[in-house]
């Protein structure tokens, strides 16, 4: 894991992450407590990552640095066209990345998948009151899941394959893999791999798992920040980046939370990765007891609705119905209405007031914060002896129009 922090106002940008870093895809990566994460790109565009630390096994300060090498004093009109440079010059770049580690990767991350899958067919096989009478089809069934999953999202919306890999036909695909992934069935299913039915899903789970924006396997935040020539205010580009696929980086723009002071407050902050205890300074509550707060808000509203109707002296039989009404109307309205409530105070007593002295904040003042809602994070996980790769020294920068990129804490 990682902490991270960006917060920016009309005059600046300000970066933090911690040092801990994950290297490496397969089953036993290496946690480091040594990584470069904030990493200049130009004069007034830095790139900050998180999550998995590499591509291939080139950290991504030796690709920062390459590309810096590559494109020289090159000035860019915007963030946006910055980050389009980067991933332009990691695709298709065989120096860095030969062919044959890119299809290593692969190969491992498909053998991984399918033990996955395999995994939980065993255990839906195990399940009580499983019908699956055979290997074969506790495995399809476990294997339509997965591919559920990838096919659409948690709203049940269609998706489709990242933008980069939309020219990547499953023809193209499968000359590329049928034969690495013809090896891994007959070497992990044994017998039942040879049936057709198997082979097909397994080779268009295999083409999902590839192209969509599921991101199952170990993945990269990137954000890129800073100024172009054109841009007034600080902007920022976050993505996220996972494998080498025919030579393009798999990746996808994330548009979830698009607001930045170009076009919304004043102030902006938003956090990367673990956030626990910078979202609890935040809102005045860290996440999980809001969370429980609420379940048992919930709780106490219907126990007390259920003491009231006792006392009123409605029997069991008749107060039963009317509970059943309660709980899927008024109840869940009494819930929202402590939600809203809460989120209210929550707004008014710290973030609003929060965002106001960031908004006035100058470039130092920004760096600062920044860096101490990362160290937050850090703090618990030292006192809890949590193992959850958060951790070392607090990298911060700062980046303005009048000054260009410039770094206010930098581990020695």
């Amino acid at each position: 894991m990682t902490s991270e922090v960006m917060i920016m106002n009309r005059q600046a940008v300000a970066l933090a992450a911690d040092s801990a870093v994950t290297y490496g895809g397969g089953p036993e990566p290496v946690v480091t407590l040594e990584a470069e994460k904030i990493l200049p790109l130009t004069g007034s565009i830095a790139l900050m990552v998180y999550s998995r630390g590499d591509v291939l096994g080139r950290s991504w300060s030796n690709i920062a640095h390459a590309f810096s090498k590559a494109h020289g004093d090159t000035e860019f009109a915007s963030v946006s066209e910055c980050a389009g440079a980067f991933f332009s010059f990691v695709d298709q770049n065989r120096k860095l990345f030969p062919e044959a580690e890119e299809r290593a990767e692969f190969e491992e991350l498909m053998r991984l998948a399918v033990l996955t899958v395999l995994n939980h067919a065993r255990a839906m096989r195990s399940y009580p009151g499983s019908t699956h009478t055979g290997d074969e089809e506790a495995f399809l069934a476990a294997l339509d899941l997965y591919r559920a999953h990838l096919a659409r999202d948690e709203a049940g919306t269609d998706r489709h394959s990242v933008e980069v890999l939309e020219a990547l036909t499953r023809e193209r695909f499968y000359d590329l893999y049928r034969d690495l992934l013809d090896a891994i069935i007959a070497q992990s299913l044994g017998e039942f791999g040879r049936s057709g039915e198997v082979r097909e899903k397994l080779f268009d789970f295999a083409y999902m798992l590839a192209t969509m924006p599921a991101f199952l396997e170990p993945y990269a935040g990137m954000v890129f920040a800073g100024f172009g020539d054109d841009d007034v205010f600080p902007v920022y580009e976050h993505f996220y980046a996972s494998i080498l696929v025919d030579g393009i980086l798999k990746r996808a723009h994330d548009e979830t939370t698009r607001v930045g002071v170009e076009e919304g407050p004043n102030a902006f902050v938003r956090t990367f990765a673990q956030a626990d205890m910078t979202h609890a300074f935040l809102r005045g509550v860290h996440p999980a007891m809001f969370d429980m707060m609420i379940a048992m808000n919930l709780m106490t509203n219907e126990a007390a609705a259920e003491k009231a109707l006792a006392e009123a002296g409605i029997t069991p039989q008749s107060a039963g119905p009317i509970l059943e009404r309660m709980q899927a109307t008024t109840l869940p309205q009494l819930t929202m209405e402590f939600i809203r409530g809460s989120q209210t105070f929550s707004q008014d007593e710290f973030i609003g007031p929060f965002i106001s002295v960031v908004a006035a904040s100058g470039k130092r003042q920004l760096a600062e914060t920044a860096k101490a809602l990362v160290e937050l994070n850090i703090l618990k996980s030292d006192l809890q002896l949590a193992q959850t790769g958060v951790g070392g020294d607090v990298d911060a920068i700062m980046i303005s129009h009048t000054a260009g990129l410039e770094w206010y804490a930098r581990k020695s």
